[in-house]
């Protein structure tokens, strides 16, 4: 038993280790691609390129991860990723040009994503009895906000003082950490199989890809452009090949099994719909118009946020997993979200700054308990065989997520902005087209679709920060909560529909006569 104990405790530690080194590009690019852009003299056209080829290619390899991993064993997958991670990062940090650093940014990419979706994968086989799945994800779930809590903070004080090709560096080194803990932590494979066809997984990914990017051109344009119609299409007969495939393969390495079930459909949907209500990317961004302050100010006013939802997770989500149940513990969760949400109208151009940041802080701490706490119910439904490909399903549900809360909801958010601020624009001398104008270069300026991350981009030079634009972001902000909180509604019904499937289940099998 205590070895045992002491077992699985190893493999959550090892779990912890690379899924938090894997997040560290994301938790820290952003604070370093100013710098970055001026040293290696790239437009912010060439930067959207250097991030749109990665993404692309990590969506693209994200059911052939989650197959590798079911397949060819966790340890040895991750082991590999490590690897393909070190290179990645090593290129950023000697590169010279666009060429170089696109090729490490796409390596360095596929290789976080791989990871990421196969630690899901393993701690979703490691720990499948109720109570120990609860504890197991309660303090997984406090690896994400400590990354975001650490990285933007130390990339902030490197560049401000020192040379942005220091935090690739720490990439570099977060690579081997990730090495280290596989082949120490992590069990081995009790089976290793083949891995399959490889046409459908990756089939699979060029049609996530193809929408995704369909949406973001879109987001971009705001019109349905040629680009958006070449990618919609390529996503349509991507998807019909592989319904082809699907229907002659015998035993296909891609499948619709995690979709059959309406509990997982339930779930997903609500993975989908988390990244819509988006506080964090819009204070981050008020931080900066309200407040002045600057990108290692910002980073620094979100610790707090980022150490309640650690706190949360740890003391809030895994002990009520324990009590009430998965369900009920998102449910309500979810609920009191959208309460919290309005909270927004509190946060004004006159608050105090403890204002906001009490208001983010609340928002991240129910938010984040509220996800990993949905991870753990939606990789519940997997069996030994399929945990990696339901982990990939959540990853690209992720991915869709984010592209809808720029295209969707800011879009949204900034329209009704729009709406309500048009007479203080006009009291403020401006035109008509002069007020819509500055309202684009807002929402341009600060929620490009490439290089958001989490938190909002440093503001560029030269965009004005003056009263009128002030009170737009405030506005923005409440719009946002309202919106934040029917999405948090609609969670709360999904899931309590996600339960009510589990106890239909169970009443069937508790009819069935015994013969």
């Amino acid at each position: 038993m205590a070895e045992a104990e002491s077992t699985a405790g190893r493999t959550l530690l090892g779990l912890c280790i690379a899924m938090g080194a894997s997040l560290t590009v994301a938790a820290s690019f952003n604070y370093m691609l100013t710098p970055m852009l001026t040293d290696l003299g790239l437009t912010n056209e060439q930067a959207s390129v250097a991030l749109t080829i990665p993404s692309i290619a990590s969506l693209l390899i994200v059911f052939l991860a989650g197959r590798l991993g079911d397949r060819r064993g966790h340890r040895t997958v991750i082991t590999w990723m490590s690897i393909l991670f070190i290179i990645g990062s090593a290129m950023v940090v000697v590169t010279q040009g666009l060429g170089l650093l696109v090729v490490g940014l796409l390596v360095e990419g596929v290789a976080a994503t791989a990871i990421q979706i196969v630690v899901f994968g393993l701690l979703s086989d490691q720990f499948a009895e109720p109570a120990a799945r609860a504890r197991a994800f309660g303090t997984f779930g406090m690896v994400s906000p400590f990354t975001w809590m650490l990285f933007p903070v130390v990339t902030g004080a490197v560049v401000l003082n020192h040379s942005w090709r220091l935090v690739p560096v720490v990439w570099v080194l977060a690579g081997v950490l990730i090495f280290i803990a596989a082949r120490t932590l992590l069990p081995p494979a009790r089976e290793v199989r083949p891995v399959g066809d490889k046409r459908t997984p990756v089939l699979a990914g060029l049609t996530v890809v193809c929408f995704v990017q369909a949406l973001q051109q879109f987001g971009h344009s705001h019109a349905i452009s040629p680009a958006v119609l070449v990618f919609a299409g390529i996503g349509i007969l991507s998807a019909l090949a592989l319904m082809l495939l699907l229907r002659r393969l015998a035993a296909p390495s891609f499948t619709l099994k995690p979709l059959r079930q309406r509990r997982a459909r339930l779930l997903l949907v609500v993975v989908i719909i988390i990244p819509l209500i988006n506080v964090v990317f819009l204070m981050t961004m008020a931080f900066q118009y309200l407040y002045g302050l600057s990108v290692l100010q910002t980073a620094l006013i979100m610790v707090p946020a980022q150490a309640g939802a650690i706190l949360g997770t740890r003391f809030i989500a895994g002990p009520l997993m324990r009590r009430i149940g998965v369900t009920r513990t998102a449910a309500w969760l979810f609920a009191v979200l959208a309460v919290a949400m309005l909270l927004s109208f509190a946060v004004t151009v006159s608050s105090p700054l403890w204002v906001p940041a009490a208001y983010v802080a609340i928002y991240n701490i129910l938010t984040v308990a509220a996800s990993i706490t949905v991870t753990s119910g939606l990789m519940s439904t997997a069996s030994d065989e399929d945990s990696g490909e339901v982990a990939a399903y959540r990853g690209s549900g992720v991915s869709i997520g984010a592209v809808l809360a720029v295209v969707i909801m800011n879009s949204a958010v900034f329209g009704l902005g729009r709406l309500f601020m048009m007479n203080d624009f006009e009291a403020s001398g401006m035109s008509a087209s002069q007020a819509s104008d500055m309202m684009t270069q807002i929402q341009d300026s600060s929620t490009s679709v490439d290089v958001m991350s989490q938190y909002s981009m440093p503001l560029p030079d030269g965009v004005p920060v003056d009263s009128v634009m002030q009170e737009t972001i405030a506005v923005a902000l409440h719009a946002n909560g309202v919106l934040g909180s029917l999405l948090a509604i609609a969670c709360v019904l999904l899931v309590v529909g996600s339960a009510r499937v589990r106890s239909r289940k169970r009443s069937r099998k508790a009819e069935v006569p015994v013969s």
